[in-house]
């Protein structure tokens, strides 16, 4: 009878194990891709605004100095408002993948007018391009209002985006990402389930003996925590030189530190359940050995 209930309780030990560490693979996306604080918080560490800036700024002819002088101006003045609005589509892209609400996010434009019609008008004033030197007062203005008229025929008051105006292979995709993280909501719930129904049946195989059970339960705790751990060293190793595609320079500098926060979580969580497991393991060795009725 003692042999069967091993025999048992080793085939729930080792189904706890693959529980535990797709539980901390779910915890770590929750936490990290699924969690929108965290993905602002590294937008910031990335200084990707800066990147896109820069982007910006090697688009621009070396010859149009005037040009260059009022978007490095923009750019400045908008870096607060783009981090405000990036936080809104973040919230809301987040909200909408796990179904909290439909997407439906708006972004005003009207500060982005204003400030590009304020700079060009500052720059020309202070510094004419040729073509309107000795040009009156009036005329510069005149120049102005058909520079104002296609910054406002370019630039819309506000950009919508939802399913429609993504287009059907965007939404057809953003649904099945909305599908993806409804099972990884659930797979969470159920796992932290099937993990407490794993502990109790060991519990009730072993007859509530605490030896024995702080053995079955200690093992797969250990080995999920050491499991985890190398995954944490893997990806922080391998997903570095398994990228193909171009990244610009700033960010692959800064990516092992991505990486690392990323996988911060899934660290976390396999060194608990190493002490644990450690602990319990000992506790087992410790305890008197219960008597068993054969």
């Amino acid at each position: 009878m003692h042999i069967v209930r091993g025999i048992f309780s080793g085939i729930l030990s080792f189904v706890l194990v693959v529980t535990l560490v797709t539980l901390g693979i779910v915890i770590t996306v929750n936490l990290t891709i699924l969690n929108p604080n965290f993905i602002i918080s590294e937008l910031d560490k990335l200084d990707i605004y800066s990147i896109i800036a820069n982007q910006v700024r090697e688009q621009i002819p070396a010859e149009e100095p005037y040009i260059a002088q009022v978007v490095d101006e923009t750019i400045a003045d908008l870096e607060p408002w783009l981090k405000e609005q990036t936080a809104t589509v973040i919230y809301g892209g987040c909200a909408y993948l796990k179904g909290d609400q439909e997407l439906n996010i708006v972004i005003p434009l009207e500060q982005v007018r204003t400030t590009i019609k304020d700079n060009v008008e500052q720059a020309i004033l202070e510094s004419p391009p040729p073509e309107l030197a000795g040009v009156s007062q009036s005329q510069i203005q005149v120049f102005l209002s058909q520079i104002y008229a296609q910054i406002d025929s370019q630039i819309p008051q506000q950009i919508e985006i939802n399913e429609t105006s993504l287009g059907p292979e965007v939404a057809m995709q953003l649904q099945q990402a909305r599908q993806i993280v409804n099972y990884v909501e659930l797979g969470y719930k159920a796992l932290i389930g099937l993990a407490a129904l794993l502990i109790l049946l060991i519990a009730l195989i072993q007859w509530w003996h605490i030896k024995p059970i702080a053995l079955y339960v200690g093992m797969p705790l250990t080995i999920a925590g050491a499991l985890s751990l190398l995954g944490t060293i893997a990806a922080r190793n391998l997903i570095p030189r398994a990228i193909q595609f171009e990244i610009p320079p700033e960010i692959m500098s800064r990516l092992p530190q991505l990486i690392a926060d990323f996988t911060s979580p899934l660290q976390i969580y396999g060194i608990g359940l190493l002490i644990a497991g450690i602990g319990l393991i000992v506790l087992s060795f410790k305890l008197k050995s219960p008597g068993y009725a054969s």
